[in-house]
């Protein structure tokens, strides 16, 4: 076998270097924490189906944390200003991953977009590997600081709304919840689904005919909400309530049978 067969060729894969790969994955390790062995390859490349399926259920979990930080915190965050949707978005994502040096394990240079998918990748990895807690501790050391308290208040409870929240802070943030509970579980529950098809099952979970049909056979929203008379944004509400109350894998858990 000459030169070409062993290394892959021209169009071929490149030949495995496991002193490489074992380098690189010590590198995410130290980043991220430990990782799945599936969502360790996946980081690893920045590429795949794996891949593109954390980055689905990254971005729903990466937005609850960061609206959770608003409502907690209110606009007094010198970081984001308590504005998570504009701390979320693509740009501000690509641009703080690039600052940050965010995959400098990978052997190719990312674009700005795929920087941003490369963040919620990793968001999806914690949360496959250690849930709530992982994630958490990856975005407080590498996007967003989050003080010891808070971190406490987001995954244990005892938090309240902060007086300057924006409007409808408790809604949006009720929102966000039932978005995670809803892209978690599409992932759990289609492990061969790529990006396009957890995104049709997730809308359809979503939906407010599906969502509020959940609700409406809820024992958990009729005791919390002590009426059968209510509307989504009421349910949002209470999603919120417990979130700060007893912290995200409480709400989230919730919320999975009000979309599945």
């Amino acid at each position: 076998m000459g030169a070409s067969g062993e290394r892959g060729g021209r169009g071929g894969a490149p030949a495995r270097d496991p002193a490489r790969e074992a380098a690189q994955c010590r590198v995410v390790e130290a980043r991220l924490g430990p990782l799945t062995p599936s969502a360790m390859e996946a980081i690893r490349r920045a590429r795949g189906r794996e891949f593109q399926r954390l980055e689905f259920i990254g971005d729903s979990v990466l937005e609850v944390v960061l609206h959770a930080h608003a409502v907690i915190v209110g606009p007094a965050c010198p970081y984001c200003e308590g504005r998570a949707d504009r701390f979320t978005t693509d740009a501000h994502l690509g641009e703080l991953a690039a600052a940050i040096d965010l995959g400098n394990w990978l052997d190719w240079t990312p674009s700005e977009h795929r920087m941003a998918d490369l963040v919620e990748g990793c968001v999806g990895a914690a949360w496959v590997s250690g849930k709530w807690p992982q994630v958490v501790e990856f975005v407080d050391a590498e996007l967003h600081p989050l003080p010891p308290d808070e971190q406490r208040r987001l995954l244990h409870g005892g938090a309240q709304v902060h007086p300057e929240a924006p409007a409808r802070a408790r809604e949006i943030l009720g929102a966000s919840i039932l978005e995670a509970a809803a892209s978690t579980a599409a992932y759990r529950r289609h492990p061969e689904g790529d990006e396009g098809d957890l995104s049709r099952v997730k809308a359809r979970m979503l939906s407010g005919e599906h969502v509020m049909g959940r609700c409406r056979e809820s024992k958990w929203v009729r005791r919390s909400l002590r009426t059968r008379r209510f509307d989504r944004d009421d349910v949002e509400r209470e999603l919120s309530n417990d979130l700060l109350s007893h912290g995200l894998a409480s709400a989230v858990t919730i919320a999975w049978p009000l979309t599945t």
